[in-house]
């Protein structure tokens, strides 16, 4: 008998191939997601060790300079004049901006320019770069640009460029094409002689070829013995390090793509769960015939199980494929952004199985429970003329599903009377989400029950006897309904919570830098902070008429006792510098103290309180552990966004380790910004805004985080519109003999076209209602737990909720296209014969 209920499944799976299609569907957009994940982290991890063991190959040691020791020109000499030595070649590279001759900036594709030292063939640690045309720089101002750059930007041999860096501009001239080793295309090369590049900064890295019969090794520990002062690192050690660094930034990555496809595959999962329970109503007679031929309920369950098998196994392996094509797609797009990430899809093992686990478990699970209601029909349903009876009560989900919403609700708005810490606070909102959501899905088909028909009735009023007759149609499998929506409903949550935290981010970023923003202007390089404001831009500004006072924001690698206002990793610890009295630049909230003063420190309270520093302490001021100076603790003010921890006024810290983040300039005359921009015009790079435009580039920055992350939600909304389609397409064919039997008495086609839509509507609109009330207390409760971390009042993004409930009355026009089709078509004769 087993054997032969197999028999029955595989025949079932085939025999319906409307029903298979939709449900596989949705599964093969869950598991693409996940598995294009894995396979673009691993490409992209690929193409990173490929660069790697390229830029590291003939490398056998990599030495870093020190305070006591920077590897200038004489220490390099001295490395190279070693016997174990054969070859030095200066690993650093700067970041420049690069313009033609009429001062236009060329925009790189990746955002970055950089500048790095050339060395011919027999001089080259590692493999030389390319020289494809022209020849290698001679002089001082000549230069080498990238082949790709050159075809993009139209620059020939001869041509004339201007190379900007923090400390000025320079004329330089082209000489020659190269194809860089290990640099991708959508970045812009130049590459002179190191002496010409070391005028841009001290080099903090060379890499190292051993002479002959000396081994890599033997050269690290040379070295170590020879130079103590200096640090250095085998190559190969080094490449093993920086692969790892690489792979934790992208193990990131991928977390967060997963979970994206995770919430994809969670809404899928209601879907797959409502299909199987429609399918398992629309066969009760089929497994009640069964059961009277001798099948037992279990044979029955299984049966079920092995077609949900089936189906996980046959759309997680084409979500596979499928996401073969999701990366096909996303390198092609990054190659026209000059990011050619080079061959491969990234296949692997785990790229492959997980999705294929993933898949199939998550539809077994969505089919458990229609499985088992299938194998509890008895036999006497197959002497009924019509299908599946009535549905069991909904009291004890209904009830179950308050009690859990209740809960967590409760627990979402206790952050907003309880003093919670931000992780404690985020883990109770959290669990709250967590039980409003599965609270929300038991108790949906009860609360659907009163409102879906009312909603119903009101939009379809204007289309008389078909829109009560739609509204009438909702309100009668209240279970189907609410599981239809539910997809919808937690997708337009999502949107909905992370729509208020950005539009609150927005309006506390723009609110605090604006107001806190003092001065009439800021200047500041470009965005994105890879390349520093021009140092003598606040000279630059001085000078112009109508100039009161000029006070530059810089950052500098030094620690006031031992602490740094900024500090990710040991690659980029730096405190903020303020070269004149910091309140003609910020409007301060002060706490204790003074923020205007010549000379010293100030800092927030919290951080204050943190270190244990008091007003009037002097604290030492440090760069690399070498005492520089001590600053007294002028002025303690509340956190901005301008300022992070604190901010250091005075004139210890060397010059050649400040960089320029910001230039703030006060002042008088109605031509001042024109004449600012003149004065700075040359410089290529700075851009004169007010504070108003200096808060709404913050804002602009964190709309294309937003961004992203609607594009990723939005699976989950496209994966809810095919649920409903599944849904009315199943619903018309289980209403056959009802739509035949309205085609019967004159109904016509387009009146049968509008009363189907009109359920679309109906169910996509409570969707999404349901979906923002969620949202918007879960987006509430979450802004009020981080408030700590300097979010104002919450803001709710109108627009985008205007946007979501209207295009949710689209959605459901366009997901009943096809099934409103499919109903006007039924034959009433035959429908009603059957």
């Amino acid at each position: 008998m087993a054997s032969t209920m197999q028999r029955v499944s595989l025949r079932n799976v085939v025999a319906h191939k409307l029903r298979l299609a939709l449900t596989v569907l949705t599964v093969v957009l869950g598991t693409s997601f996940i598995a294009g994940s894995f396979m673009f982290t691993n490409s992209l991890s690929n193409t990173f060790d490929q660069v790697l063991s390229t830029a590291f190959t003939g490398v056998d040691a990599a030495v870093s300079g020190t305070v006591d020791a920077p590897l200038d020109e004489q220490m390099r000499q001295r490395l190279l004049a070693d016997d174990k030595v054969d070859r030095v070649n200066v690993a650093s590279n700067q970041n420049v901006v690069v313009a033609d001759s009429h001062l236009k900036a060329f925009q790189a594709r990746s955002g970055q320019s950089m500048l790095m030292p050339y060395y011919p063939p027999e001089e080259s640690v590692g493999p030389p770069n390319e020289i494809v045309d022209g020849r290698a720089p001679a002089e001082s101002g000549e230069v080498l640009l990238n082949e790709t750059a050159a075809e993009q930007f139209g620059v020939r041999i001869g041509d004339k460029l201007i190379v900007v860096n923090p400390d000025g501009r320079d004329d330089v001239t082209v000489v020659g094409i190269i194809q860089p080793t290990v640099v991708n295309g959508g970045i812009i090369v130049l590459s002179a002689a190191d002496a010409f590049v070391e005028r841009y900064g001290t080099p903090n890295q060379v890499t190292v070829g051993a002479a002959d019969g000396t081994s890599a090794d033997e050269l690290v520990a040379h070295i170590e013995r020879a130079f103590p002062e200096l640090e250095v690192e085998a190559g190969e050690k080094l490449e093993e390090r920086i692969s790892g660094i690489i792979s934790n930034a992208l193990t990131f990555v991928n977390y967060f793509l997963i979970a994206f496809g995770l919430i994809a595959l969670l809404v899928g999962t209601f879907i797959i769960a409502n299909t199987f329970s429609m399918i398992v109503a629309q066969r009760t007679r089929e497994f009640a015939l069964l059961r009277a031929l001798g099948a037992s309920r279990v044979q029955i369950t299984q049966s079920v199980v092995l077609e949900a098998f089936l189906v996980g196994l046959f759309g997680s392996a084409l979500g596979v494929v499928a996401g073969m094509g999701l990366v096909v797609a996303i390198k092609a797009f990054l190659g026209t952004q000059g990011l050619d990430m080079g061959p491969g899809l990234g296949l692997s093992a785990s790229s492959v199985i997980a999705p294929l686990v993933i898949g199939v478990v998550v539809t077994i699970i969505s089919a458990w429970t229609p499985a088992r209601r299938a194998g509890a029909v008895k036999p006497v349903e197959a002497m009924r003329s019509t299908e599946a009876a009535a549905g069991s009560s909904l009291k004890v989900r209904t009830v179950a599903g308050l009690t859990l919403m209740l809960a967590g609700a409760a627990a979402a708005a206790a952050t907003l009377f309880v003093d919670f810490d931000t992780k404690p606070g985020a883990i109770v909102v959290g669990t709250g989400a967590f039980g409003v959501i599965v609270g929300f899905f038991l108790a949906g088909p009860a609360l659907a029950l009163p409102v879906v028909p009312a909603l119903g009735r009101l939009i379809g009023a204007p289309f008389g006897s078909i829109g009560k007759l739609a509204a009438t149609n909702s309100g009668r499998n209240p279970r189907r309904t609410a599981a239809t929506a539910f997809a919808l409903t937690l997708g337009v949550a999502l949107v909905t919570a992370i729509g208020m935290l950005g539009a609150t981010m927005k309006a506390s970023v723009a609110e605090t830098v604006e107001s806190n923003i003092s001065a009439d202007f800021i200047l500041t390089g470009p965005p994105g902070g890879q390349f520093p404001t021009p140092s003598e831009t606040s000279e630059r500004a001085a000078g112009v008429n109508g100039v009161d006072q000029v006070v530059s924001l810089e950052l500098a690698p030094v620690a006031v006792d031992g602490q740094f206002a900024y500090s990710y990793g040991p690659q980029f610890q730096v405190t903020n510098l303020i070269d004149a009295d910091p309140s003609k630049m910020i409007e301060f909230d002060m706490v204790e103290g003074t923020g205007s003063f010549e000379e010293g420190l100030i800092a927030t309270a919290e951080y204050a309180e943190q270190q244990g520093w008091k007003l009037g302490q002097s604290l030492p001021v440090t760069q690399e552990g070498k005492l520089l100076g001590e600053a007294e603790l002028k002025g303690i003010f509340a956190a901005n966004h301008v300022f992070e921890n604190m901010a250091l006024v005075t004139d210890i810290v060397p010059e050649d380790i400040r960089n320029v983040a910001m230039v703030a300039v006060n002042g008088s005359g109605d031509s001042l910004r024109e004449d600012l921009e003149k004065s700075v015009a040359d410089l290529v790079v700075v851009q004169v805004m007010s504070g108003e435009e200096y808060a709404g580039q913050a804002a602009s920055a964190i709309n294309q985080m937003l961004a992203i992350l609607y594009g990723l939600l939005a699976l989950s909304v496209i994966i809810a519109v095919l649920g409903i389609i599944n849904t009315l397409t199943l619903g018309v064919i289980e209403r056959r003999q009802e739509v035949g039997m309205l085609r019967a008495v004159g109904t016509q086609r387009r009146q049968i076209k509008t009363m189907i839509t009109l359920e679309a509507v109906q169910i996509a609109i409570f969707g999404a209602l349901s979906g923002v009330l969620i949202g918007f207390g879960l987006g509430w409760s979450f802004i009020d737990v981080l408030a700590d971390s300097g979010l104002q009042q919450a803001t709710v993004p109108w627009d985008i909720i205007g946007i979501m409930l209207a295009g949710s009355g689209v959605v459901g026009v366009i997901a009943a296209l096809w099934p409103a089709s499919r109903a006007a078509k039924t034959p009433p004769l035959e429908a009603i014969a059957d």
